[in-house]
């Protein structure tokens, strides 16, 4: 499997995607409003840390034993089977548990979580497939069509007047049509279940359960503690801030996904010195649009979250801007993570992702309830530091991991650079309209890849990632 190019597709797939997404939730934020976007990010944040605890971390397990070369029609089918019970159980709950839940969300949607939860699930398991069969490519384009059915459906509900069960429905509906599609094109393999396959991905999930939990209820602790004391009214605006930060982690996430599969490969014929050269390979590219966006942030937070979404989303520009910075230890934590559950080392993921956990958690309730929306910005974003770093603690122990220091002070350096320039235009040109913002925007962009080009290192190595984008003739 080629690294970069599997990268470079999800890269571009994730950038359509959110593209169409921070569109649509332009959108959505100006015809709803904070409240009812609140509302409609609490079921999702409840739907997410369900969905994780119905899995138990056996989707990654899955796509451990398939790339370390297991059956995949018997592991496919083994891990449905265990799935199925955990997905029962959960529903179980959730009529049990429906009244608190309405109120805690804000609406009557505590039912719809288990339409939401199992079809995830079935996405969730054909993409494991295909990730585990070193095809992490081809999830680009079932990643890519589930936003766009999700997002279109949603704008035309809304269009005829229905509130924030449009965003719901649009949920249900992307992840149905794009998983039935996903069935009939790739058809994974289906054999019978197997008790020594079924064994086998439990005892890679009972540690990989804490990290999947870990990585979810991390993700979305800050919104969940916001909703228990604040409105949502500020989950809303808070939420948006968090997925406006998010598009900067679009490559990390990307190559996060293409390291799993290829360093377990790696390591099932014990070729270190290649998972060494990956990972480190792999640095600059996935903080490449971080260390900008973290200048950016400072200079234009306001403006984005003002402009874009409706001044009453701009009460979160500070904490926009903490949550970027805290993109870099978040990237680092992706990658490094990655490698250990490639490297059969779900243990020390789990460890490293207890204590970020609990971390996050005292920080969030400490200072949500003293300084609101920064102070869930700086409890995430402190948390996910201290994962980082005992995940790469981790990661030293089994291989030699090497810093590119200087490219990454170029990347410093070419966004200072970008920063000046980016000062100067504004002074000139008033950001008050979207095409405005996007024009000091882009500048930035250009800046910034101007001076990343004259450093030839960075040079040659973007250029390695952009060649995959251009199909090679047949010989």
């Amino acid at each position: 499997m080629n690294i970069s190019k599997s990268s470079v597709k999800l890269f571009g797939a994730q950038i359509a995607t959110n593209a169409v997404s921070f569109v649509a939730m332009a959108f959505f934020a100006r015809e709803l409003g904070s409240e009812q976007m609140g509302v409609f990010f609490l079921f999702q944040a409840v739907s997410s840390v369900l969905v994780t605890a119905s899995d138990i971390g056996i989707v990654t397990a899955m796509e451990k034993r398939i790339s370390g070369g297991q059956d995949a029609g018997s592991v496919v089918s083994s891990a449905v089977a265990l799935m199925l019970g955990l997905v029962a159980f959960v529903a179980f709950g959730i009529v049990l548990f429906r009244g608190p839940l309405n109120d805690y969300i804000g609406a009557s949607l505590a039912l719809w979580l288990i339409a939401a939860i199992a079809l995830t699930q079935v996405k969730r398991v054909v993409m494991a497939w295909l990730r585990g069969d070193l095809r992490v490519g081809d999830t680009a384009d079932i990643q890519l069509l589930s936003s766009l059915i999700q997002m279109g459906t949603s704008v035309v509900l809304i269009l005829l007047g229905v509130d924030v069960m449009a965003l719901v429905l649009g949920v249900l509906v992307g992840s149905a049509l794009s998983s039935a599609w996903a069935l009939f094109r790739e058809r994974p393999p289906v054999g019978k279940p197997n008790p020594r396959d079924a064994v086998s991905l439990f005892n890679y999930a009972k540690y990989n359960f804490i990290p999947s939990v870990g990585i979810e209820v991390h993700n979305w602790m800050d919104v969940l503690v916001i909703g228990l004391f604040l409105t949502q009214s500020a989950v809303g605006a808070y939420e948006i801030a968090w997925r406006v930060a998010g598009v900067t982690t679009l490559l990390a996430s990307a190559i996060g996904m293409s390291v799993l599969p290829q360093t377990s490969a790696w390591d099932a014929r014990s070729e270190t010195g290649r998972i060494e050269r990956l990972v480190s390979s792999s640095i600059v590219p996935s903080l490449f649009l971080i260390i900008p966006s973290v200048f950016g942030a400072v200079l234009l937070s306001r403006e984005i979250l003002g402009v874009v979404f409706g001044e009453g989303f701009a009460v979160a520009s500070l904490a926009l801007i903490v949550l970027v910075a805290g993109k870099i230890p978040e990237a680092i934590q992706l990658l490094v993570g990655k490698c250990l559950l490639g490297l059969d080392k779900p243990n020390l993921v789990a460890r490293a992702t207890v204590v970020a956990l609990v971390l996050n958690l005292v920080l969030n309730v400490a200072l949500v309830t003293q300084f609101g929306l920064i102070g869930a910005a700086f409890a995430t974003t402190l948390s996910f530091t201290a994962g980082m770093l005992l995940r790469v603690r981790y990661l030293t122990e089994f291989i030699t991991l090497q810093l590119p220091y200087w490219k990454l002070a170029w990347c410093v350096l070419a966004s200072l650079v970008m920063s000046v320039v980016i000062v100067v235009v504004r002074a000139q040109v008033p950001i008050t309209t979207v095409p405005r913002l996007l024009a000091v925007v882009a500048v930035g962009a250009v800046v910034y890849g101007a001076v990343v080009m004259l450093y030839p290192p960075l040079r040659s190595l973007l250029l390695g990632y952009v060649s995959n984008l251009v199909p090679r003739p047949a010989a």
